[in-house]
């Protein structure tokens, strides 16, 4: 474990109440081995762990009682936390450097698993962790293994959660109404007890993204999809962090759901190369889930046409998800799905990708 005393501590430690006693502790790097990162980051010299890609979490165990993080952020993000995956709290990160108390006075004479998860996208901030504070005799302890299947989902606001806390449709959004915990992709991750990364951004489609005037955008999930970080359009990811069992693809809403849309075969030719850098990056053996969205039948027939040209049995489609949900008790904020419209979005895939994976079906609460 990396630690450093907590002297530069008493020039910002006034800004949380964690320290109004005076009880100092160590602190620790946030790339130390005992935090396990899941998702796209980057890791400075200094130890600093930098990401926003919605959903990206990390755990670590806790023996003792309380653990603060120091954090920056370049915008707003919001972050649930579970103590033995059990929703503690939640807690936004808005400001250049702060601290932040995760969880304070739980058993002393017990061990606890602590995740963290963005639960906004990356549009909104992005984070980066200095380190994190133990005190009161507290310590850090790896997190247990990492699960045995991994999911990666690439998609736009339904896969971020947008408006997923909310509580009507009529409902404006804001970036606290989101939650990618309550999304489809987390509740699949969960069924199937698997890892997860989220790739995703609202308003982005295959070809074309929401509203805009021409039927083939300049940079849609193809390009996002490619970026270490959602907001930065430098740092090109190397896709060597994880390695994922199942690829779910779900975008083609924002492609079509305004005007001009984007021929069939503009789409086509986006959509193939968003499946083909998929199986550049992780081989071609790696199974890819297509999600038609809840538009007509001709876009189920666009990506079924595309999926029989490649000819893989890698790789599979659904049938497209109008008729899963409905538009008004299903929806949460902004007319998009809340809770209840992401449980059935999931539980609507779950035998599709049980059958694509030869994963067993459990006898387990989908949620």
């Amino acid at each position: 474990m990396k630690i450093i005393t907590l002297l530069p501590l008493l020039v910002w430690g006034c800004i949380s109440n964690c320290f109004s006693q005076g009880k100092y502790g160590n602190f620790v790097l946030a790339n130390s081995a005992e935090v396990t990162y899941t998702g796209r980051t980057l890791v400075s010299e200094q130890g600093e762990v930098t990401f926003d890609w919605v959903g990206t979490y990390f755990d670590f165990v806790l023996e003792g009682e309380s653990v603060a993080m120091r954090a920056s952020d370049s915008g707003e993000s919001y972050y649930n936390v579970f103590v033995d995956n059990q929703l503690y709290k939640n807690f936004v990160v808005s400001t250049p450097d702060t601290v932040i108390q995760l969880v304070s006075n739980l058993s002393k004479n017990g061990k606890h698993v602590i995740r963290v998860q963005k639960r906004s996208e990356g549009e909104f901030g992005c984070t980066t962790i200095h380190g994190f504070v133990l005190y009161k005799k507290s310590t850090l302890y790896k997190s247990p293994q990492r699960k045995e299947r991994f999911i990666e989902f690439i998609g736009d606001s339904y896969t971020v959660g947008y408006g997923a806390d909310g509580t009507h449709k009529d409902q404006p959004f804001t970036v606290a109404t989101e939650n990618a915990d309550k999304t489809y992709a987390c509740i699949l991750a969960r069924y199937f007890q698997s890892d997860y990364a989220l790739i995703a951004h609202s308003g982005r489609g295959a070809a074309r993204n929401y509203g805009d005037s021409l039927t083939s955008s300049r940079y849609t999930m193809k390009d996002f999809m490619l970026r270490t970080l959602d907001s930065d359009t430098t740092a090109r990811y190397r896709f060597d962090q994880y390695t994922p069992d199942l690829v779910v693809i779900n975008l083609g809403l924002n492609d079509f759901s305004t005007q001009p849309a984007p021929s069939k075969t503009e789409f086509k030719t986006a959509y193939r190369r968003i499946i083909r850098q998929v199986r550049d990056a992780y081989g071609s053996k790696v199974k890819i889930l297509c999600v038609v969205p809840r538009l007509g039948d001709q876009y189920l027939h666009y990506i079924s046409d595309l999926l029989s040209q490649l000819d893989n049995p890698n790789l599979r489609h659904t049938a497209p998800l109008h008729g899963v949900i409905n538009d008004d008790s299903d929806m949460g904020a902004a007319w998009h799905p809340g809770e209840v419209g992401h449980q059935k979005i999931a539980t609507f895939l779950v035998p599709y990708i049980a059958t694509l994976m030869d994963w067993p079906l459990q006898d387990r609460t989908i949620r």
